[in-house]
């Protein structure tokens, strides 16, 4: 149907082509469109050229567009059906990975539900555990504080019943004490009492007996000698009491020192008992709590390696399930990339244009002498486009005027207009009357042609970006009669 709308329009752009007066000239083969007028130099203007040129350039480059176009649409839809296709693959395996993904949602789901529940259960045992070694522990520490206050108490009173006794034997010993200086102080004075009488009653004889002055100054001596005796003796009685008191005090200060120290020691049994007592329960309160913390910790390895055991179950079940995921993924991506591969390399033969190649020809100048007697002549216009149908400049661009004859007649109906080439074959020799450059319109002309058939070849170089050391032809046959002038618009793909 295409193909067929193609044509018409084809017929139709001929057709308003013939009614402007030019004719056009379509090879698919050599990706060449031609457009030809021709015009009687006797009854026509000569200012008509670059109009009839710049209408038939027009047409051409419309025809060369539609080409284009049309080659794109196919390809264009080629590469829709084709993204069709993968993005229908793509669709089929993101459903797959969907799958997958529930699929290891799922798994992962019941492997944290196993995994709470485990926990929960540990955690269960392990607070149960532990509320049983609290209730033991309690019950242990509850014993051991009443059997130590029950010892503490037990001390105590009688640490306060020999308080008492030592203070009640004290009070004893200071009475006695204080009885016995009494007792001494009361026997000092009776005796001093009695000696003092004694010595008044002598002294009373002496006086009795001693009548005369010298009795007297005797007498007197006497008293005096027994004066300063008493003074010796009151000396003596003085230094005996601060004795006897220096005694007291030291024996005092001994007792009491005594006491002190027997209170001392006291003190220091009761607390090394005490620090005795406590020392054993602070033994006993260690061994127990370190008994109660091997318990613990003995348990919390067990369920430290009960929660390993099981972590290292559910990870390398994921690991297990991650790898399978993975290698799933990785063949599913293998197979995308090689069917993308695939398809870009399809797309790229398809979008690359083959080149517009033909037999290569070697021109040399013909043996005969050209002569411009002629009434006619040649104008053309050369157009060469990319394959995305954008204006190009080719280089090394040289126009030949060929005389029709066997050898380039067979060139160009069995190489050029079939756009090939062979390589085994030398390069086919070619004698030219004539050569002529492009202007920098891209124009060029032959004056003075003689009635006859001609081919005109147009010879340029690929670019290097699409080809090295390659030639590009140009070539049509054009008949001329006399006083005409032909005008000739090429239009080449490559």
């Amino acid at each position: 149907m295409l193909k067929n709308t193609l044509l018409l329009s084809s017929l139709l752009l001929l057709t308003g082509c013939v009614e402007r007066g030019y004719e056009l000239t379509i090879n698919k083969q050599t990706h060449t469109v031609t457009a030809q007028k021709t015009i009687d130099l006797r009854t026509q203007p000569t200012t008509t050229i670059d109009t009839d040129m710049k209408e038939m350039n027009i047409a051409v480059n419309k025809v060369q567009k539609k080409q284009v176009k049309h080659t794109e649409t196919t390809k264009n839809k080629k590469i829709t059906n084709q993204n069709k296709q993968l993005a229908k693959k793509t669709e089929e395996v993101k459903e797959t990975q969907k799958k997958l993904s529930e699929k290891q949602a799922l798994e992962q789901k019941k492997a944290a539900k196993q995994a709470t529940e485990a926990e929960a259960l540990r955690q269960k045992h392990a607070e149960m555990t532990r509320k049983d070694l609290e209730k033991k522990r309690t019950e242990v520490l509850e014993a051991k504080r009443i059997a130590s206050e029950k010892e503490k108490l037990a001390l105590a009173q009688k640490a306060e019943e020999e308080r008492k006794a030592l203070a009640l034997k004290l009070a004893q010993e200071k009475e006695v004490k204080r009885i016995s200086s009494k007792k001494e102080k009361l026997r000092l004075t009776q005796k001093a009492t009695q000696e003092k009488k004694d010595l008044e009653l002598k002294l009373a004889k002496e006086k009795k007996l001693q009548k005369v002055k010298l009795e007297k100054e005797a007498l007197e001596k006497k008293l005096a000698e027994e004066k300063i005796e008493k003074e010796l003796l009151a000396k003596k009685a003085t230094a005996e009491k601060v004795a006897l008191e220096t005694k007291l005090a030291a024996e005092k200060a001994a007792q009491i020192l005594k006491e002190k120290e027997e209170k001392q020691a006291l003190e220091r049994k009761i607390a090394a008992d005490k620090a005795a007592q406590l020392r054993k329960e602070k033994a006993e309160k260690i061994a127990l709590e370190r008994k109660i913390a091997t318990e613990k910790k003995a348990q919390l390895a067990k369920n430290k390696r009960e929660k390993e055991a099981l972590a290292r179950k559910i990870a390398q079940e994921k690991e297990t399930q991650r790898r399978k995921e993975k290698e799933e993924q990785a063949a599913l991506a293998r197979i995308l990339l090689k069917e993308k591969k695939a398809q870009v390399r399809k797309l790229a033969e398809e979008k690359k244009t083959p080149l517009a190649t033909t037999q290569s020809i070697v021109f040399k100048p013909s043996s005969q002498t050209y002569q411009k007697f002629g009434t006619s002549e040649i104008h053309g216009h050369v157009v060469y486009l990319t394959p995305g149908g954008e204006e190009i400049v080719l280089k090394n661009t040289k126009i030949y005027l060929v005389a029709k004859n066997t050898r380039i007649d067979y060139w160009y109906k069995n190489y050029y207009l079939h756009n090939k080439e062979n390589s085994s074959l030398s390069k086919t020799i070619v004698n030219y009357i004539n050569a002529t450059h492009l202007n920098l319109d891209r124009n060029f002309a032959f004056y003075g042609l003689a009635t006859g058939s001609y081919y005109v070849i147009i010879e340029s170089s690929y670019p290097k970006s699409i080809a090295k050391n390659k030639k590009v032809y140009i070539a049509k046959e054009i008949k001329v009669a006399k006083y005409k002038k032909i005008m000739t618009v090429f239009s080449k793909k490559l």
